[in-house]
Order: C-alpha cells, then sequence, then structure tokens
C-alpha cells in the first residue's frame, strides 16, 4: 500500500462520531499524505495527496470551487464543516477530480481533527509534516504589521489565555498595560482580572464585529478587539489602541485580519502538533536501545555521525499521581530545558514520557564526553525554575559509547530519579541534580530493595519486633533506635534530636536491647539494623 494513510481507514477509525462521507471515491486506494488548511481566499501551494481542512468554506459553490483547486494540484480529500450542502455538481467535480469529500460535525475542533488525522506510514517511514504550514510566527507578525498600517494603531494578537503572539513594530505610541504584555509576551494578570471583571472577555468573544473597549483602568488607553475564531472555536484575539471605535471599512479589515490570523494559528497547531509527536517517537526509540535507537538516530539534526550518548531523567518529588495541571506544565520545562541544553549540546532532544522528563544528549566517536557542561547547565535550570517547580530534581545517566546500549544509561538515569525522588533523597533538599556516583550508596539500597519485592521470610526481624512493642505500649522505640543509629551512637546528640534527657535514651536503649534481643555495641548487627532502616523507607 502507498505511504500515507487512507481515507477508508481514517472513517473507520473515527466513525461518525467526527466525520461523514459525503461525495467522491473512497477505499483503501484513496491515500493522503499531508494535512494543511485551506481557507476560500487562501493563495498557498496545496501539496499533492493532501488532505484539505476547507475552513469557512460554505455552501455548494464554495466546495465546488475549492474542488476545482485542490483536485488541479492533486489533491486526495476535502474536509468542510457539516452539515455540506452537496448538490449534483459538487458530486460531478469530486468524482472527475478523485477527491473524496468529508464533513466534520458541527461543534468538533478543526485543531483536535488535525491531531487526529495523522497519516500512519506503512513501510517504517513514521515522519510526516502538515505542508503549507509556513512559519506562524512571521506570517503573525506581518498580519499584525498590516494590520497597524491600516489602522495607524499599535497591534497586537493574543492567544486564548492572553499570551502574545505576535506584535506590531510601533507600541511604543501604545500604554503601559501594552508594554508590560509585549515585554512579558503575556498580558499581566493585574490586567487580565479587570477585563473579566467588567466582563469584556465574554462581550470580545460574544461578539461577531470588533467591540471598542473604553480605559479600564487608570492610565489605560481605549482599544478595539476582534476575537480570533475558526467557526465556532476561539482562538483568540486581536487588540488595538484606538482613541475611537473603528469606522466600517476599518471594522471590515480587522474582521478579515482575524480570519486570516486563525488559518496562521490553525497551521501553527498542526505543524506544532506534528513537531511534537516527532519528537516523542524519536526519544521513545532512542530510550529503547537496540536498533530503534540506531533508526532514530538519523532524524537528529547533527552535524557529524552520532555514535553514543547519555540520558537525563527528570521528575517532581511526589509520593501519588502527578496532577494533570502539573503534568501540562512539564511539558513545557521540557521544550526549555531541551532549548538550553542545545545552546551548548547541539541535537539534545528532550520529552515528557508519562510523569518524567527525558533528555538524550548525543555524543560522537572524536569527542571525549564530558559531563560538567550539563551539569552546569542543568543546575542553573532547576535553580531558576519558579516557586512551583521547586520539587524537580534531574537524574543523569552514564554515558555509553554505543547508541544501541541507550537503554543502559536511561535505566541508570532512572534509578538516580528513584534516589531522588525517595524519601532518603528527600532528606537531602539540596541535591536536585545527580550522577550514579553521586547517589552510589542510596542506589545500591534501592535496588536491594526492588530484589526483596515479594520476599516473605517467614520470620519476625528486630524491627519488627519493636514495632509490635510500640503498638502494644504506645512507647517510641523505634525511632529512638534509628536516631541513635543516625547519630552513630552519639547518646548527647540522639537525645538532643528526640528531646529527652540522656539517661532517659540510656533506659530506652536497654529495653531495645531486651526487645529485639541483638547486641547493639556489635557494629555488623548495627550495620544490618541500619540497612533494615533504609530499606524499610
Amino acid at each position: 500500500m502507498p505511504r500515507g494513510d487512507s481515507v477508508s481507514a481514517v472513517l473507520e477509525r473515527l466513525g461518525r462520531s467526527l466525520l461523514t462521507h459525503e461525495t467522491g471515491p473512497v477505499g483503501e486506494t484513496q491515500v493522503f499524505e499531508h494535512v494543511t488548511i485551506l481557507s476560500a481566499i487562501d493563495d498557498v501551494p496545496i501539496p499533492a495527496r493532501a488532505l484539505v481542512l476547507g475552513v469557512g468554506v460554505h455552501g455548494p459553490r464554495g466546495i465546488v470551487e475549492l474542488l476545482e483547486r485542490i483536485s488541479d494540484a492533486g489533491a486526495s480529500v476535502l474536509v468542510v464543516r457539516g452539515p455540506a450542502e452537496i448538490d449534483a455538481e459538487v458530486h460531478a467535480r469530486a468524482m472527475k477530480g478523485s477527491v473524496t469529500v468529508l464533513s466534520l460535525v458541527g461543534g468538533a475542533s478543526w485543531l483536535h481533527l488535525a491531531a487526529l488525522l495523522q497519516p500512519q506510514s506503512t513501510d517504517g517511514d513514521d515522519r510526516w509534516a502538515a505542508v503549507g504550514t509556513a512559519d506562524t510566527e512571521l506570517d503573525l507578525f506581518k498580519i499584525a504589521n498590516s494590520l497597524s498600517g491600516l489602522l495607524d494603531a499599535p497591534v497586537t494578537i493574543e492567544d486564548r489565555d492572553s499570551r502574545i503572539l505576535a506584535f506590531s513594530a510601533d507600541q511604543a505610541r501604545a500604554d503601559e498595560a501594552r508594554k508590560a504584555s509585549v515585554l512579558g509576551q503575556q498580558v499581566p494578570n493585574l490586567y487580565q482580572a479587570h477585563l473579566t471583571d467588567l466582563g469584556i472577555f465574554h462581550k470580545l468573544y460574544t461578539s461577531a464585529r470588533p467591540l471598542f473597549v473604553e480605559p479600564f483602568m487608570l492610565d489605560a488607553q481605549s482599544r478595539v478587539a476582534m476575537r480570533v475564531s475558526a467557526g465556532d472555536e476561539l482562538l483568540g484575539s486581536i487588540w488595538a489602541i484606538s482613541e475611537e471605535p473603528l469606522s466600517p471599512v476599518h471594522e471590515e479589515a480587522m474582521m478579515e485580519a482575524a480570519h486570516v490570523a486563525a488559518i496562521a494559528m490553525l497551521r501553527s497547531r498542526i505543524a506544532a502538533d506534528a513537531v511534537h509527536r516527532m519528537r516523542l517517537a524519536t526519544v521513545a526509540a532512542l530510550l529503547q536501545g537496540g536498533q530503534p535507537a540506531w533508526q532514530a538516530s538519523q532524524k537528529l539534526n547533527t552535524p557529524r555521525a552520532v555514535t553514543g550518548g547519555y540520558v537525563l531523567a527528570a521528575g517532581l518529588t511526589h509520593d501519588g499521581p502527578v496532577p494533570l495541571t502539573a503534568t501540562a506544565g512539564l511539558d513545557h520545562v521540557a521544550n526549555s530545558l531541551m532549548m538550553l541544553l542545545r545552546g551548548e549540546l547541539p541535537s539534545t532532544v528532550c520529552a515528557l514520557l508519562g510523569d518524567t522528563i527525558y533528555g538524550v544528549v548525543p555524543t560522537y566517536a572524536d569527542e571525549t564526553v564530558d559531563l560538567s557542561a550539563v551539569r552546569r547547565l542543568a543546575t542553573g535550570f532547576v535553580q531558576r525554575l519558579g516557586r512551583d517547580w521547586q520539587g524537580l530534581v534531574i537524574g543523569i545517566g552514564a554515558p555509553v559509547g554505543h547508541l544501541t546500549d541507550l537503554n543502559r544509561s536511561r535505566d541508570d538515569a532512572d534509578l538516580v530519579l528513584r534516589v531522588l525522588r525517595s524519601s532518603a533523597g528527600a532528606r537531602t533538599p539540596s541535591l536536585r541534580l545527580a550522577t550514579r556516583e553521586d547517589v552510589y550508596g542510596r542506589s545500591l539500597v534501592l535496588r536491594l530493595s526492588d530484589l526483596l519485592v515479594g520476599d516473605a521470610p517467614g520470620y519476625t526481624g528486630p524491627l519488627d519486633r519493636l514495632r509490635e512493642y510500640d503498638r502494644a505500649h504506645d512507647a517510641a522505640l523505634l525511632e529512638t533506635l534509628r536516631c541513635w543509629l543516625d547519630n552513630f551512637g552519639d547518646i548527647s546528640a540522639a537525645s538532643e534530636d528526640l528531646h529527652v534527657h540522656k539517661n532517659t535514651l540510656r533506659y530506652r536503649l536497654k529495653r531495645i536491647t531486651e526487645v529485639t534481643r541483638v547486641d547493639l555495641s556489635d557494629a555488623e548487627m548495627r550495620f544490618e539494623l541500619m540497612l533494615q532502616f533504609r530499606l524499610d523507607s
């Protein structure tokens, strides 16, 4: 079968919950290799064998005109918003151009559909791209500058969370609220709160035309805002500083800019999702080691052949499942960590797998592996993270000379991360980054603990006898013994930590000897007790 995904496979996978076949050929031979977005006014190249998302295309005439364009380019599938108006002319044009026409159920997200439409490779090549996705940051900046020239006003384009995606070049005329937003690439919470309390966002997102916004706080200038949406899907907004409401002509210009911005934002999302999926697949394959790691290394943008590498494993110290909000944030942390490491360690790739961030740093045959750079960069990274990420710790796996052994470096990094996440690691809060060498003793204890999982010794040990005694007599002999061992038998230090008199501690130690039937003066016995405490923690 040709490379790509077939229309019949997509319909079987998604069913009528999202897509309906309206007209045109359908079957295993009807295949697409790319996903691209097109509107009725777009003039961008259409790749051959593409699935085209016809955003904003309505009516039989609009569908026919778009079919003529995409069939001439060799595209194979057109998706329009349902319910689709299919007449005889639409049917004839679809059959003539061998284009399958599908409809997307009303209310469904174009972005969600695009994320689901990853062509499934059948020849081992899992690379794919959303073609027709020009650099969206550049596109949005062009839109902002063009609209600014038409309105003679400073313009910003923002997403739904009021993050600044693009802005025009004339922000010197803007107020402090705008300047702070552009500088921080995010509308500050103070200003967002005012706009929310005044109901501005609600009015904006429910208005089909530009909304004039009076000054919403001291020293703020008035604004005109326009929502950016693709059909019924809200994507963000455009804001222009303006002393008065726009004229009808300028309103139409702003509405047209919002439409073009929506197309650019959708394209960006599809391209970003494709890159993200590709990075996840690459990191997962590298971590497997063996042949999958070698194949994945071919997708890294490296100046020379990669021979080996090492793995970083980062995560939060926690006792239970990581909250969904934290998991979403970890994805951003993974991207930030990758950008930082690439400054000195090119071709490093990072991705969030489960609740752990994995980074793979490639190495080469003609260089000596030195972990000092990654130590310095990663240490600075965790130190600069905000208060919400103070629990982030990073384990560094041992370098391996062959890509096929990367799974060993991953196992090493995982073990170090477990140590840092464990209760033993938590008692050393300053240790937020480590190699196996840094935590060798504790890693041995963890490995021994793994070996003992499920082991049923069939006898009661000294610590078990102390636990039973403490429960029966409401005592604290177990805590006393641990504190005394942690202080290497120092009566003064242990009694101070326990907040008891020295004689009280001596009495407890005598009682511990009687209950456990062990000789605390025996160095081997003290070591065994300390090891049991570590294994129980």
